[in-house]
């Protein structure tokens, strides 16, 4: 295969690609790179054709033993934020128990997308937790010294890789683009991604 060749002959005996290296290949033989087994680079993005910045493919193993190629990271765009008397983290409940009536305002970009919600709706909110740490894969649950530590993954622990939060809530009101919730543990300003309506499991 020349592609193969090419990498080949430009990366020599390493069997890992360099930044340079990438940003010599061209996009296809980016992703020829990768399913040789190359690698990416320590920075894996790259310019698109648009002159936008996106993540360089990576080769994943699937199903069946077989190999895709996905992105290595994905962009995330806020459709609104928590407007809430809650201003300070530590004051912010771990959980919905305890949490005071906040509002979400949703960006103007996505208003026909909010315009079904309404009053008495069960809703779930993800959010954004932007001061979360993203390097904790491990906690004591509840912050509770006495437990032993356990993998972020089984906790609901705010600090983890992907800082996601996922908050159940009932809307009490409405106003143009924003709604009020019953209550919400996130702090003021914390960026929304996402609302789904609740459904409950099944009987």
């Amino acid at each position: 295969m020349r592609t193969e060749s090419a990498i080949r002959r430009h990366v020599g005996p390493r069997d890992r690609i360099t930044l340079s290296d990438w940003r010599w290949l061209p996009p296809g033989a980016q992703v020829t790179a990768v399913l040789l087994g190359f690698g990416e680079p320590a920075t894996p993005t790259r310019a698109s054709a648009d002159g936008s910045i996106c993540a360089a493919p990576w080769a994943v193993p699937a199903a069946d033993e077989q190999t895709v190629v996905v992105q290595t990271s994905y962009g995330l765009v806020p459709i609104g934020w928590v407007q809430s008397a809650l201003t300070v983290l530590d004051d912010a409940p771990n959980q919905r128990e305890g949490a005071p009536r906040a509002w979400i305002r949703f960006d103007e970009q996505v208003a026909e997308g909010a315009r079904d919600l309404r009053p008495g709706d069960e809703i779930v909110v993800l959010t954004w937790l932007h001061l979360s740490a993203r390097d904790e894969l491990s906690t004591h649950p509840e912050d509770d010294l006495g437990q032993p530590l356990t993998g972020v993954f089984s906790t609901c622990s705010p600090n983890r890789p992907n800082p996601i939060g996922l908050h159940r809530a009932r809307i009490v009101a409405r106003d143009g683009l924003r709604i009020e919730l019953d209550a919400l543990e996130a702090i003021d300003g914390t960026p929304v991604v996402d609302v789904k309506p609740a459904i409950d499991p099944p009987a």
